[in-house]
């Protein structure tokens, strides 16, 4: 039968599509398995509003009748929109060997080229929220569940074939300290004596997902749009995501920056749960949740996810107060290391964050374009 290509239907359901990782890396102990239960929630068109505003295909290689690769072509009308281009985009890629990429890659340019196109870049997915870029460096170093993973070999085929760097993406390993660090200390409570804007976590998960959940996401919007690869959450897309998440985090590591009732910045972060995904394999049952809520309450690595500060609230030193009340609590759930997940590397304002501790930039991601 030898290589071929299949479409995946997404309304006819995507179990095929979301086995191949498993298929590929199930021996590697650097890979972490998703939960199939969430992807096939993520992967639902009835379920995942960003169905709504991208068009994609889904694309499956077999080898004599055996998955052996997949990929995904993608166009988010609103990014194009808001960037006056015809830009695709390529993602959720995997491969066992070079010529599955090969027919991979061209079925999916093909696509693309045929719906007016002219640029690809990948790997990304719908948004920048989801698994993005092929791993450049720090292929032995720990991934956080959401830091994509991938073989040196996929930026080298995409190099080969014309693909060249659009961005990258970093990834920090925090040291957390034995006590705040004094400079720490002071700059905080100068910044303390000099807004009315206060930090706290929402310890009812309820009234976190109903009251606050919507206005961080209002943030998340403002803060982000001017970032590479962004477009706005509409409001399905806001309640898929509170939905979907919000009500798993431990809120004490989730901090809010409130002026008055108004929220103005925050910080999304959770204990790693990269060693309990490992052991799930994919599943929550029988034993998997198990593992899961065993590492919410006793994993000593903290996994950052988002933060944010509306605009007019930037350089005011709000996300230093964030951090501030974010290394408290660390410090006292016993946490040894944290991981930012990945970082534009022109974000300076973020990586501000970690200026003040012993950090190492130890994974880069890089998001790769050629012209169709």
């Amino acid at each position: 039968m030898g290589l071929e290509i299949e479409e995946i239907r997404p309304e006819r359901g995507m179990g095929s599509f979301i086995s191949v990782p498993f298929r590929i890396y199930g021996r590697d102990s650097r890979w972490v398995p998703q939960l199939v239960a969430a992807e096939k929630v993520f992967f639902n068109p009835r379920k995942n509003p960003a169905f709504k505003h991208c068009e994609s295909r889904f694309f499956i290689a077999r080898r004599n009748g055996v998955p052996c690769g997949r990929v995904a072509g993608v166009i988010s009308r609103e990014y194009n929109t808001k960037n006056n281009t015809s830009t695709g985009r390529f993602g959720w890629f995997e491969a066992d060997a070079p010529d599955a990429a090969e027919a991979l890659f061209e079925r999916a340019e093909r696509w693309l080229s045929e719906m007016g196109m002219t640029r690809v870049v990948g790997p990304m997915g719908f948004s920048d929220n989801d698994a993005t870029g092929f791993l450049i460096e720090g292929h032995d170093e720990e991934p956080t569940i959401v830091g994509s993973w991938s073989p040196p070999w996929y930026a080298e085929f995409a190099e080969a074939r014309g693909y060249v760097k659009d961005v990258d993406y970093l990834e920090y390993r925090i040291t957390v300290p034995d006590r705040i660090p004094d400079k720490v200390q002071r700059m905080a409570e100068l910044v303390q004596r000099r807004t009315s804007v206060r930090v706290f976590s929402e310890n009812n998960r309820k009234r976190l997902a109903e009251k606050w959940a919507p206005q961080v996401f209002g943030v998340l919007n403002e803060s982000y749009k001017n970032l590479y690869g962004t477009t706005l959450l509409s409001q399905d897309e806001i309640n898929f995501y509170i939905e979907s998440y919000l009500g798993h985090v431990e809120p004490e590591f989730v901090k809010i920056a409130i002026d008055g009732e108004k929220v103005v910045g925050f910080i999304i972060a959770m204990p790693s749960l990269t060693a309990a995904f490992r052991k799930a394999r994919g599943r929550l049952f029988p034993f998997g949740f198990i593992h899961i809520l065993r590492a919410m309450k006793k994993s000593t690595v903290l996994d950052f996810y988002l933060a944010g500060v509306l605009p007019g609230y930037q350089g005011k030193g709000i996300d230093l107060l964030m951090s501030f009340e974010m290394g408290k609590s660390a410090l006292a759930r016993g946490m040894t290391y944290a991981e930012s997940n990945r970082e534009l590397e022109t974000n300076t304002l973020i990586q501000a964050q970690w200026k003040f501790y012993d950090k190492r930039m130890h994974r880069r991601s890089r998001v790769f374009w050629k012209a169709l």
